[in-house]
């Protein structure tokens, strides 16, 4: 047996031994974005993404652009332990004041209203990732009050004003360093 027939075989069991399946970790920490940064600051989630990766994150973090996932949200979030969202949302602040919260705390506010700025909203999203069983474990949702959602390459002054602050509480919940740029 060549070498690479012995590594074309590997894992794949045979009557000479059993298979080795190779080392997935995991998954511990998501953070999802969400939004379309074409549409002013529906870009929030986006943008706070972009911040956060050029950043020493700990291990196990993982950090994603969720674009507007709507309910594909519930596949994202599956099989992970713990997964915070950043979302432009109505939190009832003024332009760049952000909320963090729980998805029992957005159940409270009723379902007349949605939270997030997105048609098929995460409220939805989090009910039937209850439903069938995939909710992680732990789940933060930090949702910044947004000024302008009109068609906009870019975020308002006062909501890219606010995004250091939003960022250095996630970095805070992660466990990360925040200090530097």
């Amino acid at each position: 047996m060549t070498l690479d027939e012995g590594v074309d075989q590997a894992g794949q069991g045979n009557a000479s031994g059993p298979s080795i399946a190779p080392h997935v970790p995991s998954p511990d920490t998501l953070v999802v974005g969400l939004g379309n940064p074409l549409r002013g600051d529906d870009g929030i989630g986006p943008r706070a993404t972009q911040m956060l990766v050029t950043r020493a994150l700990p291990e196990g973090v993982e950090v994603v652009e969720g674009g507007t996932q709507g309910l594909g949200l519930v596949s994202l979030m599956e099989g992970w332990q713990r997964v915070i969202l950043v979302d432009a949302a109505n939190v009832g602040q003024p332009p760049g004041g952000f909320v963090r919260f729980t998805p029992q705390e957005a159940r409270l506010l009723g379902s007349e209203k949605p939270i997030s700025v997105h048609n098929a909203g995460l409220r939805e999203a989090l009910l039937l990732a209850e439903t069938l069983e995939l909710l992680p474990d732990k789940i933060a949702i930090y949702g910044m009050q947004p000024a302008n959602l009109d068609w906009d390459d870019g975020l308002s002054p006062q909501v890219e004003a606010a995004m250091p602050k939003l960022v250095s509480a996630i970095l805070d919940e992660l466990g990360a360093e925040t200090t530097g740029s």
